[in-house]
């Protein structure tokens, strides 16, 4: 009989959390500890080289120094992993370093990939049910940032900007199958949530006006366009948009076939 391998679980959105098992991976008070083995698991897909992980940790120190750092650093990781499992741990390759392979890894971050290119490709299929399955999916995953409890790790902020550009995709179109369903609470959540996320993003604006528009609160619609033109004019002194405007003009004077369109 074949025994299963041990399943690694890494979560990075909205705070760096692993487990084995049933068992958490305690990385203790060291910081830089915790930041290496979130960064191999990141970057699991392929080894990392060893200077790689001194520059982008230690990029002020000698190399020697860096080097030296890395070996104590690592040492720490490894034994976090073994004490939650024996058969986790980082394996060293020539000079390159990896999580081995002894463990099935699954990361919130490669599923929510999953689910969203799946969504895509239902959509490209015309399956509207699956891509709303897919996208749904998808936003359940996205408890938060990537590491949004390291906010100051340089490494992770282009996979944090690109997760963010990714779940407003998801969200947009997930508002969009929503409001076509007529199913106007969850929509009105997801663009509020949207709006919290890109505050200055007006596509995402104009879908929560729509939202409100068409579950009859046409009041909050107009405050909303009010609100919007108090934010962009304290933070970036712009007036919203044209279609943004025509928007807030149908809403004053509706007519309901032109509303969907001019969310968009």
């Amino acid at each position: 009989m074949i025994e299963e391998r041990p399943v690694l679980v890494a979560r990075f959105l909205g705070g760096f959390r692993v487990t084995v098992g049933d068992v958490t991976v305690g990385t203790g008070p060291r910081r830089r500890v915790r930041q290496v083995l979130a960064y191999l698991l990141a970057h699991r897909r392929a080894p990392v080289p060893r200077d790689v992980l001194a520059d982008v940790f230690w990029p002020d120190a000698a190399p020697d120094a860096a080097r030296n750092n890395l070996h104590v650093t690592l040492s720490y990781v490894r034994q976090a992993l073994r004490a939650a499992h024996p058969a986790a741990s980082v394996e060293r390759r020539f000079d390159t370093y990896r999580i081995a392979g002894d463990v099935a890894v699954w990361t919130d971050v490669e599923q929510f990939a999953r689910h969203r290119a799946d969504g895509l490709r239902a959509e490209r299929a015309n399956d509207a049910v699956a891509a709303l399955r897919s996208h749904e999916a998808a936003c359940q995953l996205y408890d938060g940032d990537f590491l949004a409890d390291d906010p100051y790790a340089a490494w992770a902020e282009p996979i944090r900007e690109a997760l963010r550009l990714d779940v407003i995709d998801v969200q947009s179109r997930l508002i969009e199958a929503y409001l076509e369903q007529g199913a106007y609470a969850p929509a009105t959540i997801l663009a509020r949530r949207l709006v919290e996320m890109d505050p200055c993003n007006e596509q995402a604006h104009r879908r929560l006006m729509s939202c409100y528009a068409a579950s009859g609160q046409r009041h909050l619609a107009l405050s909303q366009y009010h609100r919007l033109c108090d934010l962009l004019w304290t933070t970036l002194r712009v007036a919203p948009s044209a279609r943004t405007t025509e928007l807030f003009r149908e809403l004053c004077h509706p007519r309901h076939d032109r509303l969907a369109g001019l969310a968009s």
